[in-house]
């Protein structure tokens, strides 16, 4: 069935090429290919701007921590289907795949050493997720609903991966970094529209009598009435099938087949009701823009989201449960001659484990920060002051056990100064104190930086201290997490060092070293997973980590390569560094992506490696290794007239079949064949 789709695709592409070899044409399609030579040096050499680095646009190149952009252009050309998939296309993040189209994501794979091994306690809890300056993180859940996002790829403008921790910029749970995602706005008045879909299987269903087809949908319609006011409408529909139909029965560590749930678990129909369903995801956004003068610009976001997944957090029989999230939300930004205000408003309903009990809740979240920037002759000023209002309400009905209310109130101020000693020599400091309702202190963080540039070099060091909020569940069987004002806060020092240059003029090349010490809280349980109404002790536990990621990026006319990777060690302590490195952590990690232009600009044939090294997950169901994994995937695409184009898109092109997450499904090829329409 491959060699048929790939075929198909081939031959489609050659007489396409056949019937476009027409004399009459001749004389343009020459004009085209100097066009084109022309411009590639242009266009691949684009300098990228991140903003998150420094709460200041400026170039990439220039940025004082750790950081990566990830263009439209690479997740177009990529063919990746969600917003956390795209994350595998920068050094320094580890990502993997649950069940189809879900996802964990870790920065720097730091990773704690969970005690109990909870499932519900091994997603990664210390990462910032921004949209437009508003932070997604869900402080019951105490992580990142990925599934939940708002916004869908073809929204983006770009996202910038901070993997410095970044407490100090965005906030109490930046704790290993921030990945912050900016949305496109209409840059002009005409009407344009854009349309896409793609639809395939995975390769276990490619021969089936019910193939249980998966499709991705998206949409957007932008225009402007005039220079100052613009809008853009977006959609977007997700429905991706499981690889697999078997689940894994935990305290007997086997799989089992769908239809045998019912002699495991009497609620099956009612905890895991669509056994195939890996994730059904609906968002709408509405974005209006206004700019009354070259100094005030306001943008105004409205969204809504629905979603329902299948994924691996249950401790209760089976490891997968479904989820089902729902959100209305509204984002104000204010740009006013120096200042930048933003306030967003968001509520929603979260059932976080179906038919488990205390798991649904109602959610009610309001926050706004207001900043300023001044110069003060060779110094750059940035004060700001903010408010975190967060307030999950328990759906009676839905909860038999009793829990606490779960309330965040939070305030806090920063400052960051900025200097240029030297054009080449800069120097910044920032600082933030965080103030929680019920807290008996504050919580400190800052950061310090140096940077010079020295012709085509620009090295860079700095030292980050940040305070986190150590949320804690607090009950066996329910996700909610709780602020605990007497433990003391998350902790992480930081001390990075890096290097990027233009070694060639097509060639840039980066490296960070890195080391890092972590204090973070766990619950620790003293009943078995059977036990809903078992309590936790509230632990702390410290690590290190030390590490290096590196990078070269080489433009060949129509061939661009992009490759990193990235070793890192962990431990619990700098003499076990030395001696017996951790294996909860993949030590080895990184990409390769090729993307060749040919045919007169018309056909993008993009190929991408993604590596990571075997590494272990500490359970209390027993130590789960997670083999070596080799990872190719490849999308084709082909206008066949204007901007409009087919496509052929593979994800896991050699299926090779292995799970990725503990307990998770197993990996599979999975195929698709799309069209796009821009108009």
């Amino acid at each position: 069935m491959k060699s048929l789709i790939l075929s198909s695709i081939f031959c489609g592409l050659a007489v396409s090429l056949i019937a476009q070899n027409n004399q009459p044409l001749k004389n343009n399609l020459q004009l085209q290919v100097r066009e084109d030579m022309l411009n590639l040096k242009a266009k691949g050499l684009k300098k990228d701007q991140v903003y998150s680095a420094s709460r200041e646009l400026e170039q990439l190149v220039n940025a004082p921590v750790s950081a990566t952009v990830i263009t439209q252009k690479m997740i177009a050309q990529t063919g990746v289907i969600n917003i956390a998939e795209a994350l595998r296309l920068a050094p320094g993040v580890l990502v993997q795949q649950k069940t189809n189209g879900n996802y964990e994501v870790h920065l720097r794979h730091s990773q704690s050493f969970a005690t109990q091994g909870s499932l519900q306690d091994t997603k990664n809890q210390q990462l910032l997720v921004l949209i437009d300056h508003v932070p997604q993180y869900d402080y019951l859940f105490g992580g990142i609903l990925w599934e939940s996002l708002p916004v869908d790829l073809h929204d983006i403008e770009r996202i910038e991966v901070i993997r410095t921790p970044s407490v100090v910029f965005f906030g109490n749970t930046a704790v290993t970094g921030v990945i912050h995602i900016f949305t496109k706005h209409p840059e002009d008045n005409d009407l344009k529209l854009f349309l896409q879909s793609q639809a395939g299987n995975n390769l276990q269903n490619l021969g089936s009598d019910a193939p249980n087809l998966s499709a991705i949908s998206r949409a957007a319609l932008s225009f402007g009435v005039s220079d100052k006011l613009r809008f853009r409408l977006s959609g977007h529909y997700h429905f991706l099938h499981r690889f697999q139909e078997d689940y894994h029965l935990l305290n007997e560590n086997r799989h089992i087949s769908s239809d045998s749930l019912l002699f495991y678990k009497q609620n099956a129909p009612q905890t895991n009701l669509n056994t195939r369903l890996a994730q059904e995801n609906l968002g709408v956004n509405a974005l209006i823009s206004y700019k009354p003068s070259a100094k005030a610009f306001f943008s105004t976001h409205f969204t809504y989201q629905a979603s329902h997944i299948q994924t691996v957090q249950g401790d209760d029989t089976l490891a997968l449960i479904q989820r089902q999230v729902n959100t209305l939300g509204v984002n104000l930004n204010a740009h006013i001659d120096g200042f930048h205000l933003n306030a967003s408003q968001s509520l929603g309903m979260q059932n976080y484990a179906l038919a488990y009990n205390g798991n649904q809740f109602e959610n009610n979240q309001s926050q706004a920060s207001l900043s300023y920037q001044l110069s003060l002759q060779k110094i750059q000023l940035q004060p700001g002051v903010g408010f975190l209002h967060t307030e999950n309400t328990a759906i009676a009905e839905a909860n038999e056990t009793t829990l606490p209310t779960n309330r965040l109130v939070g305030y806090y101020a920063f400052t960051k100064a900025d200097m240029n000693l030297t054009p080449q020599w800069r120097i910044m400091g920032s600082v933030r104190g965080d103030q929680y309702e019920g807290a008996t202190r504050p919580y400190l963080s800052y950061q310090m930086s140096s940077s010079l540039k020295i012709n085509q070099h620009f090295l860079r060091g700095n030292y980050t201290y940040n305070e986190g909020i150590p949320l804690v569940r607090s009950l066996q069987q329910s996700i909610a997490h709780s602020f605990l004002a007497s433990l003391n806060p998350n902790k992480v020092t930081t001390i990075e060092l890096g290097w990027n240059a233009r070694i060639a003029s097509k060639i840039n090349t980066s490296l960070e070293v890195f080391q890092s010490q972590f204090t973070l809280g766990i619950p620790a349980f003293s009943q078995v997973a059977s036990s809903p109404s078992g309590t936790s002790q509230k632990l702390q536990h410290s690590f290190v980590q030390v590490g290096s990621s590196a990078r070269v990026q080489v433009w060949l006319n129509k061939l661009q390569i992009d490759g990193f990777m990235t070793i890192q060690q962990s431990a619990n302590s700098w003499e076990q560094l030395r001696s017996e490195p951790a294996k909860h952590t993949a030590r080895l990690y990184g990409g390769v992506q090729l993307n060749y232009v040919g045919f007169l600009g018309k056909l993008n044939a993009n190929a991408q490696i993604h590596y990571y090294d075997k590494y272990q997950f500490n359970t209390q169901y027993g130590h789960i290794e997670i083999p070596t994994r080799t990872l190719l995937n490849m999308k084709i695409s082909y206008k066949i007239w204007r901007e409009h184009m087919l496509f052929f898109n593979a994800r896991n092109l050699l299926n090779t079949n292995q799970r990725e997450y503990a307990f998770a499904d197993n990996v599979t090829g999975f195929y698709l064949l799309g069209l796009q329409i821009n108009i």
